[in-house]
């Protein structure tokens, strides 16, 4: 390869990136980079504006939450279509961004799928800057983790124990057990889970149930009592303690937030 000067390499950069804004420019919105996106089954893009509301979503992520159109979801927010126990660490990421003016790559995310159902996510943030160089936004991609080609083979080796905790989290498991569903020992098993979903699977556990629980307290007027039990708490008492330490707010103060009697523009997917 012929080698250029320090010099003239730094001309051609500028050159090159001049040439590359011209370009960039003549773009109509219609023809807008982000319609690629569309094409891609199993990549997801969204873009939010500094009030964190849906600016773009490609029809793959449409899909996954329950959408059809992109109409459907132009302006309104995380909060509308989660419940605000996971709207609001979406939230606070992307503040975290715009302020930092920092991008994030392949963050472990937990979001619902259009069954309510919770999937892990790699995602990946960038902010999204003016020609003046202010943080207008953020754009991001997430991939399945089960598709995901960098870690698709240590997550097949978990499958079975993930699997088994997203659908009988309500129920009394111990780790020792799930652990035995996929030949490790209890040790093993927690090394691993931690390095792929960067969390311990007792704190995935607690995610779960926590979420779960959120939606009820959305949505029914069950007893904070029943709630507890249903998604595997032992007691009231030990789910109002774990609630408040991962959520900020008891159970009771949550209902009065974000109850029935609250605005709630949309249902969760």
């Amino acid at each position: 390869m012929k080698m250029r000067n320090k010099t003239s390499q730094s001309a051609q950069d500028s050159e090159g990136r001049h040439l590359q804004e011209a370009f960039l420019s003549r773009l109509t919105p219609e023809d807008s980079l982000g319609q690629l996106f569309d094409m891609l089954p199993n990549v997801y893009f969204f873009v939010k504006d500094t009030e964190g509301r849906f600016m773009r979503m490609n029809q793959a992520l449409l899909l996954a939450i329950g959408f059809r159109h992109e109409a459907e979801v132009l302006g309104f927010t995380d909060a509308d279509f989660f419940s605000p126990f996971l709207a609001h660490g979406y939230r606070e990421e992307d503040r975290w961004i715009a302020d930092k003016n920092l991008a994030v790559r392949d963050k472990i995310w937990f979001v619902p799928n259009s069954k309510g159902a919770l999937v892990c996510y790699l995602c990946s943030k960038v902010p999204l800057r003016d020609r003046a160089g202010r943080v207008i936004g953020i754009a991001g991609v997430m991939r399945d983790a089960r598709s995901a080609g960098a870690i698709i083979g240590p997550y097949e080796d978990l499958k079975t124990a993930v699997d088994y905790l997203n659908s009988h989290f309500n129920e009394s498991i111990t780790i020792e057990s799930v652990a035995a569903m996929v030949h490790l020992s209890t040790s093993q098993f927690q090394r691993r889970f931690r390095a792929l979903f960067q969390t311990s699977p007792i704190q995935y556990l607690l995610q779960l149930r926590i979420d779960s629980a959120c939606q009820q307290l959305q949505r029914t007027d069950a007893s904070i009592g029943s709630i507890a039990m249903e998604n595997g708490f032992y007691d009231q008492s030990a789910f109002c303690r774990q609630f408040q330490k991962r959520v900020g707010l008891t159970p009771r103060q949550y209902r009065t937030r974000f109850g029935k009697s609250a605005k709630w523009t949309h249902s969760s997917p």
